[in-house]
């Protein structure tokens, strides 16, 4: 199939802010660390342009803040916007996932699968960027399974500051499997009401989790 050097170019953007937003949930970019289109070039093997324009999207995502005359800081978040940010997780994800399980069809099911699987799977190895990865990617097809486009660029804009546990204890990590794993049987038996209630406590244990995180940076 052909693609378009534009195509080319898009894929190859979303792609490096994709591995950035790691970087910055893995700790590997520290909170309040400046980073400069260089520093990123270099990391990442990139050309200037392309560190260039994904410094605005992470700007834009809430993952980086602009400081004039001194460029681009990893943003360092207070308790009360992380609070904010997974009320309106909760609030979005609730609304999706009711959608999701009302219209889900078989491929989305499938989707959800494979993505357990895939974090299962990187527990066991002790991948802790695969597990955070699919951890992120279920909760981004929940939104993508309702099938609103208002709801996926709602939360594609939706900051992610992250300051939970990464290094999860294999009990904390077998929890959150079974909570997904949960979470996907209520979307297939058409359950929107139970959908949601185990949504809400996921996301309201990460939430104490990453609360408890963001005390501990703050106090070591």
């Amino acid at each position: 199939m052909y693609k378009s050097q534009s195509d080319e170019h898009a894929t190859q953007q979303v792609d490096l802010c994709r591995r950035l937003r790691e970087a910055i949930i893995l700790g590997h970019l520290e909170h309040g660390q400046r980073i400069t289109e260089k520093y990123i070039s270099e990391m990442m093997d990139v050309k200037r342009g392309p560190a260039r324009e994904s410094l605005l999207i992470l700007e834009g995502q809430g993952l980086v803040r602009k400081v004039p005359s001194l460029g681009y800081f990893v943003e360092s978040n207070s308790d009360d916007e992380i609070r904010d940010v997974y009320a309106v997780r909760v609030a979005l994800e609730t609304i999706a996932i009711r959608r999701a399980a009302e219209n889900a069809r078989r491929e989305d099911l499938v989707r959800f699968q494979l993505i357990c699987e895939g974090m299962r799977k990187a527990v066991e190895r002790g991948d802790t960027a695969e597990r955070v990865r699919e951890d992120l990617n279920f909760h981004a097809e929940i939104v993508h399974a309702s099938g609103s486009r208002v709801l996926q660029r709602a939360y594609s804009t939706l900051p992610r500051p992250f300051y939970g546990p990464i290094d999860l204890p294999r009990k904390k990590a077998d929890r959150v499997m079974q909570q997904h794993e949960a979470i996907i049987k209520a979307i297939g038996d058409r359950d929107p009401d139970r959908a949601a209630e185990i949504l809400a406590l996921h996301i309201s244990e990460h939430d104490k989790s990453a609360n408890a995180g963001h005390d501990s940076a703050k106090n070591g």
